[in-house]
C-alpha cells in the first residue's frame, strides 16, 4: 500500500514537471492588440517605429511626453519641435486641447494618427470624420492600398499592405487652410495637412501603418513618407495618449472640462465664500463701549497734598522725601549708603557731575533734617529746594 502510495505522488509529480516544461517551451501566443507602444515589440506596438525615428530625423534631439499637453507642452522652449501622436484612441479634453493649439500658433508642428478623435478637438479644426461601423475584414489578412497625394511621390504614390486597416476617413475640412496628402482604397481623404497660426496639423486616420507589423512585413515606405512631411527638428514621442496608460480622471478636471458643470462648480464656489463670509460676523449683542478709567493722579496728588497740609508734619515729610533721594542715589549711582563724611562727598559728587560744596550741603542737611524731632516750614521748603536742585542739575 505504501509503495502504490509513493508511485501515485512520483507520478503527479513527473506530471507537474511535464506541465511546467510545455508551459516554458510552448510558443507565446501572439498579441494582436493596438497598444502603438514605443516599447511594445507586439505586432501592432511602435518599437520598430521609435528605433527609426533617429534616422527620419537625424542629429536631433527625442524626447518623450509622459503628462496631458496642459501640463507638458511649453511654447516658450527655445526652437521649434514636431510632437508625434500615434494612438488609436485620441480624445484630448478642452484644456489639452487648447495648449495643442497654442503649441502649433506658436510654429511648432504634430502629426496626429488615431482611428478615434473627440468631436471637441475636430469641432475646433472644422474637420468631419466618417468611420465605418462595420467591418468584418478589419486586422484580417488581405490587400490593402494606400495612396499619397504629394506630386513629388507621383510615380510611387500607391502602397499596398497585405492585411486589412479600419475605414476610417476624413469626410469634410475647411479647404482654405487645409491641404489633402493621402486618400484609402476608395480614394477618401485619410491624410490632411492643416495649416492653424505659423505651425502645421497633419491629421493621419490609419494608425496601423506605424506599427511593427506594418512596417516589417508592409510597406515602410509609406510611413517614412508620410512622417516626412515633418520638419528636420526637435520631435517629441507622446507617450500619454495610448491604450491602457492612467489618464488623470481628477472629478474636478471633468467639471471644468463640461460648460455647464463648469458654472455650477463656480456658483457653488461663489456661495461657499459668500456664507464664510456672511457666517464668519459675531452673532452676539453689540458689545457696549466701555470707556477706560480716567487719570485721577493729580486729584490723588491733591489729595495727599490736602492731608499732610492738615497734619502739618514737616518732619515726616522730610523723612520720606530724604527716603526717596538715598533710592535715587542707589538705582541711579549704586550708592547703597550715603553719609556727610568726606569720602561720600567726593564719591557723590564724582557720579553727579555737581560741585563738592553743593553735595556737602546737601548730605549734611538730609543728615541733620533725618534726625530732627520737629522742622519748620522754612527749613522743608530749604530741604526740598537742594534736593529738586540735584535732581535737575545731576549726570
Amino acid at each position: 500500500m505504501s509503495r502504490n502510495k509513493y508511485i501515485f505522488f512520483l507520478v503527479i509529480i513527473l506530471l507537474f514537471v511535464v506541465l511546467i516544461a510545455v508551459q516554458h517551451y510552448a510558443p507565446r501566443p501572439i498579441d494582436w492588440r493596438v497598444t502603438c507602444d514605443k516599447t511594445s515589440k507586439s505586432p501592432y506596438g511602435c518599437y520598430v517605429l521609435n528605433d527609426m525615428l533617429k534616422t527620419l530625423f537625424p542629429q536631433q534631439e527625442i524626447t518623450y511626453n509622459e503628462a496631458g499637453f496642459f501640463v507638458s507642452l511649453d511654447s516658450n522652449v527655445a526652437g521649434l519641435q514636431n510632437l508625434i501622436v500615434i494612438t488609436p484612441d485620441f480624445k484630448p479634453d478642452r484644456y489639452d486641447t487648447k495648449a495643442l493649439l497654442n503649441f502649433v500658433n506658436k510654429g511648432n508642428d504634430i502629426f496626429v494618427s488615431s482611428t478615434n478623435f473627440s468631436n471637441s478637438f475636430f469641432d475646433t479644426l472644422r474637420v468631419k470624420v466618417n468611420t465605418q461601423i462595420i467591418d468584418t475584414s478589419v486586422f484580417k489578412p488581405g490587400n490593402e492600398v494606400l495612396y499619397l497625394e504629394n506630386i513629388t511621390l507621383k510615380n510611387d504614390s500607391v502602397f499596398h499592405f497585405n492585411r486589412k486597416m479600419p475605414l476610417v476617413t476624413v469626410s469634410a475640412y475647411d479647404t482654405l487652410c487645409t491641404t489633402l496628402l493621402g486618400t484609402d482604397r476608395n480614394h477618401h481623404a485619410n491624410f490632411i495637412c492643416i495649416e492653424r497660426g505659423l505651425g502645421k496639423i497633419y491629421l493621419h486616420t490609419q494608425p496601423l501603418v506605424f506599427t511593427n507589423y506594418h512596417l516589417l512585413y508592409g510597406n515602410i515606405e509609406y510611413a517614412s513618407a508620410a512622417l516626412s512631411y515633418l520638419p528636420v527638428q526637435k520631435t517629441v514621442w507622446d507617450s500619454y495618449y495610448k491604450p491602457g496608460n492612467i489618464v488623470n480622471t481628477s472629478p474636478v478636471r471633468y467639471i471644468l472640462s463640461q460648460p455647464p458643470l463648469q458654472t455650477a462648480y463656480y456658483i457653488l464656489l461663489l456661495t461657499l465664500v459668500l456664507y464664510m463670509v456672511i457666517e464668519s460676523k459675531r452673532r452676539q449683542r453689540i458689545i457696549p463701549v466701555v470707556k477706560p478709567p480716567e487719570n485721577r493722579s493729580l486729584q490723588f496728588v491733591r489729595t495727599i497734598g490736602n492731608l499732610y497740609y492738615k497734619q502739618h508734619n514737616n518732619a515726616d515729610i522730610a523723612k520720606k522725601k530724604i527716603i526717596f533721594f538715598r533710592e535715587f542715589l542707589r538705582e541711579h549711582y549704586y550708592i547703597a549708603t550715603i553719609s556727610a563724611e568726606k569720602e561720600s562727598i567726593n564719591h557723590l559728587a564724582s557720579k553727579s557731575g555737581l560741585p563738592v560744596k553743593q553735595i556737602k550741603q546737601l548730605l549734611e542737611a538730609t543728615q541733620y533734617f533725618e534726625t530732627a524731632k520737629s522742622i519748620t516750614d522754612d527749613g522743608l521748603i530749604e530741604l526740598s529746594q537742594r534736593i529738586e536742585l540735584f535732581y535737575e542739575q545731576c549726570l
